[in-house]
């Protein structure tokens, strides 16, 4: 049977009802919901599998922290060790497990957190420090630490997360022991560095010696005192401080010492601090084969001994120059101190005195020896004086000895204890007072028959006391000198009664003035009778004035002839200079004829002469000669005088110089017998003069030479020269120069003629004195010859500066 066709599928023909509109909604609504439905199961089961994981794995973690914790509590809970444990700073730590017995700690919490009551002073620090830095900046640390009990326990500290944990762990046995190895050790190391901070800190050099002889450290102080740059150089080239004889020295010291394990030096000897020589004490201690040494500077304090020995050797010498007795007990009243015035007033012989007596035995001593006066009741007296010791004001006495001196004593106390006596003797001052009541009365009885007008006047310018002069020289009445008549009153009577009332009111201001500089004056004045006086006011003591008027008429008239005397001597003696100048002007043209006519004539130019003629020529020759030579001396002396003579300078030679002079002089030589003996130096010499005023001075020494030379004798010319001067020396073999008239030989028309020989002016000297002057030398007469006449010049070689006429 054929079968119809069928229709295609199609969820139309499934779902007849979606065909229409609303079907359709529904239709995707239900599917929507299907796919959620679908969705969210499949997202259930699968979160359910992954929980499932989870918590399978957090079992195993949590069985795993179980584990981890049990086996961290058993590690935290061994007997031996004990943990603290810090979250924060402001909650209370935790701690586990316990400590052994003979760690000596204590078991709460409470006290074993308080470290200071139970850890050794010497670990709580480091261990304060250590437990700071690891809560601060988680720095772990690894210490041991030593208990008051003297327990010995390793500490170690480390940081985890925010908690910070230690871990105290007792030691016993080797390990103990080890750690109190090293305990000691970090305390010795500690130690020997805080010792060492010490040393370098110190202003003493210290140094080391690890064998006893090289050093091996010193400090900063000991670098600067040998200038050393570092350690390094000082232990390399074993720069030592003391020298090597001192060094010696502590060597022997310390090997005479050798049997003990310990030796030790300390003496005072001089060193080179910093390149100033200073005393130093020396400490020096040798222990085994090392040894350590410090130098102390003791040069200040040796000044302070020797500036304080100074002191009291200057006061005690002070002391012993007093006239005053001084003596000094110290607190157990001992006498610790007397001066030589103490002794010889006392009359105590140093037996007596060199066993520092008690204060109440040297007064019995006194008394025994009849020093001082016999006292009612000796005992009170005594004891009475011997309070001072318990006073703190000093106290005065005044004893009168049986030798009928007085003495005025004081008892000063000392702060510190003791006493000091002073003994002054006053017996002289009350004679000296005695007696200066009794001259008082002297001097105003002198002063009442004085000549010369006195009077004293008080700082308020009232009178105080005169004399019968001053009243009677400006006529005053009783009334007015009486005493505390002011000033101005008897002034306003003076000026009446002189002729200058300035002078007056110069004394006046200078008596009542006020000024602080008080000054004597003095001055001229004159009365109205004509009469010159000369007053003077003088300061006393106690701001009072002593006026004085003295009258000086006779002696102002005797001055006023003096003067005039003086002058009309002065007016001859220019009138003597003008003549001489004028008459050897006036001489020099009469001479030049003469002499020109004398030679003409001995010449025999105009005829022959016969013998008797030529003598008489020859002699009015040789006396137109000297003549001539006067007038020329005299006229050089004239212009010395004036100041007017100038010098030709020059370079001469010495040499050339003295046989000039010798030339000068051969005629002269011939005549009288006389031999001359030239010597010079042997090498050229030249000094700076004027050649013809050398020439005139030499000349006229050598004409005095040969003047007074005997016949047959010889005259020396020597000269001779120095760096600066030449030296020319003119002996002869005369009779010499009396010692009464060398003072005189240099002036002006002192002729001497001794044994025969000529008189002449007297003027030779005089004018090469003045000639040498000029050129700034010398001329003197050599006083150590005794045989003959020596006189020596002095030239210098370069003259700074000639003087323009010779006084």
């Amino acid at each position: 049977m054929a079968q119809a066709p069928q229709e295609p599928f199609s969820i139309y023909t499934a779902f007849p009802k979606l065909a229409d509109p609303g079907g359709v909604i529904t239709f995707a609504i239900v599917c929507g919901a299907f796919s959620f439905a679908m969705m969210a199961a499949t997202w259930l089961i699968r979160e359910r599998r992954r929980l499932e994981k989870e918590q399978s794995a957090l079992g195993l973690e949590l069985a795993d922290l179980k584990s981890r914790h049990e086996r961290a509590q058993a590690l935290l809970d061994v007997p031996d060790q004990r943990v603290i444990i810090w979250s924060n700073w402001d909650e209370q730590p935790v701690s586990r497990g316990t400590l052994p017995e003979m760690a000596g700690t204590p078991r709460d919490i409470a006290s074993f957190i308080d470290f200071e009551s139970w850890m050794n002073p010497a670990s709580v620090t480091s261990f304060m420090q250590a437990v700071a830095r690891l809560r601060e900046r988680a720095e772990g640390f690894d210490l041991t630490v030593d208990s008051r009990d003297g327990g010995i326990l390793e500490v170690q500290g480390r940081a985890s997360g925010s908690h910070a944990f230690v871990r105290f762990i007792a030691l016993s046995g080797d390990r103990a022991a080890l750690a109190s190895l090293e305990a000691q050790h970090t305390r010795m190391l500690q130690t020997t560095d805080l010792m060492r901070a010490l040393l370098e800190s110190v202003p003493m050099p210290v140094w080391l010696r690890e064998d006893g002889e090289t050093i091996s450290w010193a400090n900063r102080a000991y670098l600067q005192a040998v200038d050393a740059e570092s350690l390094d150089t000082v232990c390399e080239h074993s720069i030592e401080l003391l020298d090597a004889a001192q060094r010696e020295e502590i060597a022997s010291q310390r090997k005479q010492d050798k049997v003990h394990a310990f030796a030790r030096f300390n003496g005072r000897m001089p060193a080179t601090l910093s390149g100033d020589r200073r005393t130093v004490d020396v400490n020096e201690v040798t222990y085994g084969n090392g040894s350590a040494g410090m130098a102390v500077d003791m040069s200040e304090v040796e000044q302070i001994k020797s500036s304080l020995r100074r002191t009291t050797d200057g006061h005690a010498q002070t002391m012993n120059q007093l006239a005053t007795a001084v003596a000094i007990f110290d607190e157990q009243r001992r006498l610790t101190f007397f001066n030589q015035a103490f002794q010889d007033l006392w009359k105590l012989d140093d037996r007596q005195l060199s066993g520092e007596p008690d204060n109440a035995t040297l007064f019995d001593t006194l008394r025994a020896e009849g020093m001082l006066a016999e006292q009612p009741d000796w005992s009170k007296w005594r004891n009475g004086l011997l309070k001072v010791y318990s006073d703190t004001q000093p106290q005065e006495h005044w004893w009168h000895l049986p030798d009928n001196r007085t003495l005025r004593v004081i008892a000063n106390p000392h702060e510190q204890g003791g006493v000091t006596w002073v003994f002054e003797n006053i017996t002289e001052k009350l004679e000296m007072e005695s007696r200066y009541i009794a001259l008082t009365q002297v001097q105003g009885e002198t002063l009442d028959h004085l000549t010369e007008a006195i009077a004293v006047f008080a700082s308020d310018g009232r009178l105080k006391l005169s004399n019968p002069s001053f009243q009677n020289l400006w006529n005053l009445a009783d009334e007015e000198v009486a005493a505390g008549t002011l000033i101005s009153q008897i002034a306003h009577h003076c000026i009446r009664s002189s002729a200058n009332d300035g002078a007056w009111q110069r004394l006046v201001t200078a008596v009542t003035g006020v000024d602080d500089r008080r000054t004597a004056i003095e001055g001229r004045m004159m009365n109205a009778l004509g009469n010159t006086l000369d007053y003077a006011m003088v300061p006393l003591p106690n701001g009072q004035n002593m006026i004085s008027f003295v009258d000086v008429t006779a002696s102002v008239n005797m001055e006023t002839a003096l003067t005039e005397r003086n002058e009309a001597l002065t007016a001859a003696e220019r009138l003597k200079n003008a003549f001489i100048e004028h008459v050897s002007y006036e001489f020099r043209a009469p001479l030049t004829n003469i002499i020109g006519f004398t030679d003409m004539l001995a010449e025999e130019i105009h005829g022959p002469l016969n013998d008797k003629q030529k003598e008489y020529v020859g002699h009015v020759a040789s006396s137109s000669s000297v003549l001539h030579s006067l007038v020329d001396n005299m006229l050089d002396l004239a212009t010395v005088d004036a100041g007017i003579m100038q010098l030709e300078l020059d370079t001469i030679d010495l040499r050339e110089t003295l046989r000039g002079a010798v030339a000068s002089v051969r005629d002269l030589l011939r005549e009288t017998g006389v031999r001359l003996h030239m010597r010079a130096p042997p090498e050229p010499v030249s000094f700076v003069g004027d050649s013809t005023r050398i020439q005139q001075i030499l000349f006229n020494l050598l004409n005095n030479a040969v003047r007074f030379s005997p016949e047959g004798s010889e005259i020396k010319l020597e000269a001779s020269d120095d760096i600066e001067s030449v030296t020319i020396r003119i002996s002869d073999a005369g009779p010499g120069i009396p010692e009464d008239k060398r003072d005189a030989i240099f002036e002006r028309f002192e002729a001497k003629a001794h044994s025969g020989a000529s008189r002449g002016a007297g003027l030779g000297l005089a004018i090469a004195r003045s000639l040498a002057e000029l050129h700034g030398g010398t001329i003197q007469l050599d006083e150590g010859v005794t045989e003959g006449a020596s006189f020596v010049c002095r030239f210098p070689k370069k003259p700074a500066e000639l003087a323009a006429a010779a006084e």
